[in-house]
């Protein structure tokens, strides 16, 4: 499938996951939903969940480590300065050839990896970012699209179904 393709799909899932609302036991819900979405897979992550600025939900499962929170970190630094997921932000600068150096970020605080995904309300507005690391990234992005999708209610695309 073409990077094209992918990044339809990923425009497509950020879209349609969008909250009318959402509180905070709305995503602490979601980051339990999140992790036992990974341990029915019997993989195991780093969930992290921030809204506002403010960690809401962190979760080290059993075989991670910080090295996978420092990758949630960074993930999420780049889906919440683009409002983007960082799969769609890493596609897209691939595409033309660019690294963070490009770009003007820092290694240290960001990632072109796939894996945080935006928290958007319905208007467009970023409040947030949902976060996976410890799977390859396209599972760590498409995990947190899947809890998402359920959630809810909405039937999108999968890019993991459409990758692998």
């Amino acid at each position: 499938m073409s990077d094209d393709t992918v990044l339809e799909l990923l425009a497509k899932q950020e879209e349609e996951l969008r909250f009318e609302s959402v509180s905070i036991d709305d995503i602490v819900a979601i980051g339990e939903k999140i992790v036992s979405a990974i341990k029915a897979k019997g993989a195991f992550a780093y969930v992290l969940m921030r809204v506002n600025g403010l960690e809401v939900f962190a979760q080290a499962m059993k075989g991670t480590s910080g090295n996978n929170r420092k990758w949630a970190e960074r993930k999420a630094n780049t889906a919440e300065l683009n409002q983007k997921s960082s799969m769609r932000v890493a596609l897209e600068n691939r595409k033309k050839g660019r690294g963070l150096a490009e770009i003007g970020l820092s290694a240290s605080e960001y990632a072109l990896e796939g894996g945080a995904f935006p928290i958007l309300l319905q208007s467009g507005l970023g409040i947030g970012s949902i976060a996976v690391s410890g799977m390859p990234s396209e599972e760590d992005h498409q995990t947190i699209c899947t809890v998402l999708s359920e959630v809810l209610g909405k039937d999108v695309p999968s890019i993991v179904e459409d990758i692998i």
